[in-house]
């Protein structure tokens, strides 16, 4: 049995529990979780999680679907946490082949009821989620490990309970209660990433929408409701409202709200009160909750419960288990839950599509890729070096790279003095943690070598970020050489660039390159060359590439250079 949580980037394991208490049993959860406290009082620490299903336990009011074959509460209890992890492996995604439990149509209707019942006054906003199915036979945490590299959550945890296995990727704090204080931290609001760090403002701008902030408003009165249920009298405040936090596929909004409780608070009191999560429930909870049983129509399950742990010295802390994956280790069944509010003002359309970005965790491929720059370094000086220095910087703020450029400027600088005769290639590479190599070859003159060009086999996805930024993942473009090239388009027939360089098509006189959003990295040359209006931006196809006067490659190291273009 092995269990970690990493929350707020601090691994903490637990390994050889002296007991474990859990129960399939409604009429057990509330004297499993009075076990659990006492455990807790003797000395010891306590790592669990309580199910969704549990919910009607703490509240007979509040409906569910039949609970599933997982424990509604399960808790380990131990000494202390464990010194050393005996499991390390390497992190690994293993492709699951997932497939949803409702199709669109059925999903379509699905909201369609709600805003019957939205109209109807019976809810203001309805968590309302689906379940991706899947099998799995591989290394659990392995997959947890990439899981947590792709998603880069505060309130992870990973639980290996013997034939069942917990992989949560949760970005959300349920609550934390520390001697007498609590704080919730309600996530709701959506939006997706942009593909620029210029796109992606304009994406968490969306992101403070009328439908986002009345969203995330609703779940914030229903904590405060909650909590005043058990707060000293005048101590529930907002102390943040309508914040945006980053993650690698999504913006998400959130607001914290906080409380003084009493001193004689047990956690039993603490979950009647805030159990489940309004955030994965919606408003008002009772009615609410109905409704999500009869369209859901299966449990839940840990998905949308809390994982968390309660320590000796009077603090607790659970998620809310969203992003999180079960998996049933005698079978094989893998299944991940996922959904989005729905208020008055949504559409199927846009609901499914934050599903979908939601998802995307599950293929996101974790930050193993370096950022890379090329630059010219001519007798000591280097060519469009602001420009490169900048587009560096734009690219580790949207990756979240650690990133000085201060420290790069100096090294950049060294490297200048040791090589200030001559022509030089210097490629830099930042890592995720902000270590920089660079490394120095020769140019040799081209002696007026002919490059010759032509399409690429098949298409790019201009949706795909990582075609608008530098980096050392390549596996999207095929293998160029000095003298052969290819150049690149994309599903809508829109030529973007060559593999190493950026495309200007001469057209009647006219010096046009790709835009942007058509899938393709912003070139320091292209760009030095838009600010002097040497260029225009402009949609091009492949037919325009046919009837071009001329095709240029361009890029900051070999500058420019006519093709020979070849069907």
């Amino acid at each position: 049995m092995i269990l970690r949580l990493d929350f707020l980037g601090q691994p903490t394991y637990f390994t050889d529990p002296i007991t474990i208490i859990t129960t399939d049993s409604l009429n057990e959860v509330l004297s499993c979780l009075q076990q659990v406290e006492q455990a807790v009082a003797e000395g010891y620490y306590a790592v669990g999680y309580v199910a969704y299903e549990a919910a009607s336990a703490f509240n007979p009011h509040f409906m569910t679907a039949a609970p599933n074959n997982w424990p509604l509460i399960w808790f380990g209890i131990f000494k202390q946490p464990a010194t050393t992890f005996p499991h390390s492996p390497n992190a690994d995604r293993y492709p699951i082949n997932w497939q949803a439990n409702v199709n669109h149509q059925h999903y379509q209707q699905a909201i369609e009821t709600i805003k019957k019942q939205i109209a109807e006054g019976n809810t203001y906003q309805t968590n309302y989620t689906i379940r991706l199915n899947g099998y799995f036979d591989h290394d659990p945490y392995a997959l947890y490990l990439h899981l947590l590299q792709a998603q880069r959550a505060d309130y992870s945890a990973y639980l290996d309970l013997g034939d069942k296995v917990i992989l949560s990727a949760s970005p959300e704090l349920f609550f934390h209660y520390q001697q007498g204080r609590i704080v919730t931290k309600p996530m709701k609001g959506t939006a997706a990433r942009g593909l620029t760090l210029a796109d992606d403002e304009v994406q968490r701008q969306h992101l403070f929408s009328e439908k986002n902030q009345a969203e995330n408003m609703m779940i914030v009165d229903l904590l405060r409701n909650d909590l005043n249920q058990i707060a000293k009298t005048g101590t529930v405040k907002v102390e943040q409202l309508f914040a945006s936090e980053r993650y690698p596929t999504v913006w998400q909004m959130t607001s914290t709200v906080s409380a003084q409780l009493p001193q004689s608070i047990s956690m039993t009191q603490l979950f009647t009160a805030l159990f489940p999560c309004g955030s994965i429930t919606g408003a008002p909870k009772q009615s609410t909750m109905a409704l999500i049983a009869e369209l859901e129509g299966e449990a839940r399950g840990v998905y949308c419960g809390a994982i968390g742990m309660i320590t000796p010295d009077d603090q607790a802390i659970f998620n809310v288990a969203i992003r999180t994956l079960t998996l049933d280790k005698q079978c094989g069944q893998a299944q991940y839950g996922v959904g989005g509010g729905i208020t008055w003002d949504s559409t199927a359309k846009d609901e499914y599509q934050e599903i979908i970005n939601k998802a995307q965790i599950l293929y996101q491929s974790p930050r193993s890729h370096q950022l890379l720059e090329s630059l010219l370094l001519e007798e000591g000086d280097y060519f469009l070096l602001n420009r490169h220095l900048s587009r560096l910087a734009q690219s580790a703020d949207y990756f979240d790279f650690s990133y000085s450029s201060s420290t790069l400027q100096q090294q950049l600088h060294n490297c200048a003095q040791q090589y200030n005769k001559g022509t030089y290639k210097v490629r830099v590479l930042l890592a995720s943690d902000g270590q920089l190599t660079l490394n120095v070859e020769p140019i040799a003159p081209l002696d007026n070598q002919p490059l010759f060009a032509s399409f690429a086999d098949k298409p790019v996805n201009s949706q795909n970020p990582f075609l608008y930024h530098k980096t050392t993942r390549r596996e999207y473009y095929p293998a160029a050489t000095l003298n052969r090239e290819y150049l690149l388009f994309n599903e809508r027939d829109e030529i973007t660039e060559f593999v190493n360089g950026n495309v200007v098509l001469i057209i009647n006189g006219e010096w046009l390159t790709p835009e942007i959003h058509c899938g393709l990295l912003p070139g320091t040359l292209r760009s030095e060359w838009l600010a002097q209006q040497k260029i225009k931006p402009a949609i091009l196809t492949r037919g325009d590439v046919k009837r071009a006067d001329k095709i240029i490659f361009i890029n900051s190291v070999r500058k420019w250079r006519e093709v020979c273009w070849q069907d």
